[in-house]
């Protein structure tokens, strides 16, 4: 947070309040409001405790943030762990994996090496180990990002506005796991998408991809008056609605229908233990985050996540060599470069915050009103 916190008694106040919103306006609401109207760069909310479960503690209310990253991406390495000290969070890493060096008769089921890439079977690997670390070490949960991300300097007072919402969506899932540990974003969710680069709700789905009318699930929680949101013009990857149908500065807190892009997204132990057995052990034929998008649209294994537009989490894309970009889409090979960085969807973007914040500055947006 830039400026400082909130007595006590205001907290507890703040905290009651939402409370007593959410029990008489009810999940998917579009009255549903949490928070006031914060100043430009902080919040007016942050939770009452600073426990192991808080979202403000050292990994966002979860027990654990992995990165998973190329050991000889040092460069992202750097950004990251600069960026991740600077907004108040501890991240540990998981090495990526290259995908040439995954031998044949560990494929998953139904890859085929002549008409996928070997970039697209590392990503799946490295997210398939990440589930696995979550599940070996016991971990209640843990959110899993790619290590070219960019985040809002706000990102806590943002994460306890979506911890308030998802635990409102939740009120309408089954209960098939409950987390051990308390955690700030509910007890019956299984993943929490908070990353991804287009959205396409559930009633929106194309044919292709439609569930049957009883499995969908259309509610959604609004977060209005939200001052890290860009301005019109400057939101990208809504794949099935118009933000005009919106006021500024409004995010939704949805059921995913089909998401694309795994940037940033949570896991339950339950959830953990789904995921692997889907994604590790059934089989892949297409990219990672196409089939993540799968377990949580069709429900599989009893899935249950929830998602937010715009993301929380975007790729960033830094100055230098656009070659350089990403791990997974090569690009060009030619030594084009790009004289300005930039995020999508992230006002206050850290990247490009950075030294601002390490001069103990206050951050500037991306764009103006």
């Amino acid at each position: 947070m830039i400026g400082g916190r909130p007595s006590t008694s205001l907290v507890l106040g703040v905290v009651l309040f939402a409370c007593i919103l959410l029990t008489y306006l009810g999940p998917g609401s579009a009255r549903n409001r949490w928070g006031s109207t914060p100043s430009p760069v902080k919040w007016t909310s942050s939770p009452a405790s600073q426990g192991k479960s808080d979202v403000f503690n050292r990994t966002l209310g979860f027990e654990k943030v992995f990165v998973i990253g190329l050991p000889e991406r040092s460069d992202k390495r750097d950004a990251l762990a600069l960026m991740s000290s600077l907004t108040g969070f501890r991240i540990s890493w998981i090495a990526g994996v290259a995908g040439n060096t995954i031998p044949k008769k560990a494929l998953p089921f139904g890859w085929d090496r002549e008409t996928m890439r070997d970039s697209n079977l590392g990503s799946w690997r490295g997210h398939v180990n990440a589930m696995r670390r979550i599940i070996e070490d016991g971990i209640s949960s843990a959110l899993i990002m790619e290590d070219d991300m960019d985040w809002d300097v706000n990102i806590k007072e943002q994460l306890v506005q979506f911890a308030a919402a998802a635990r409102s969506l939740q009120n309408g899932f089954h209960r098939n796991q409950t987390l051990e540990t308390p955690s700030p974003y509910g007890q019956d969710w299984d993943m929490l998408w908070l990353g991804s680069c287009v959205t396409t709700f559930d009633e929106d789905l194309p044919e292709d991809l439609q569930i049957p009318s009883e499995e969908r699930d259309s509610r959604k929680v609004f977060i209005y008056n939200d001052p890290t949101v860009p301005p019109p013009g400057h939101i990208l990857g809504n794949g099935s609605f118009s933000w005009d149908d919106y006021p500024p500065r409004t995010r939704i807190v949805y059921v995913p229908g089909d998401n694309v892009c795994s940037f940033a997204y949570a896991l339950s132990a339950a959830g953990a233990q789904k995921a692997l057995q889907h994604m590790g052990l059934e089989g892949q034929r297409k990219p990672f985050d196409n089939h993540l998008s799968d377990l949580c649209r069709l429900r599989i294994n009893g899935m249950r996540c929830v998602s937010i537009v715009p993301s929380l989490f975007i790729h960033h894309r830094p100055k230098g060599k656009i070659s350089s970009d990403s791990d997974i889409n090569k690009g060009s090979e030619n030594e084009e470069m790009r004289e300005v960085g930039f995020t999508e969807n992230i006002l206050y973007s850290t990247r490009l915050n950075l030294k601002n914040l390490v001069r103990g500055l206050r951050p500037e947006k991306q764009w103006v009103d």
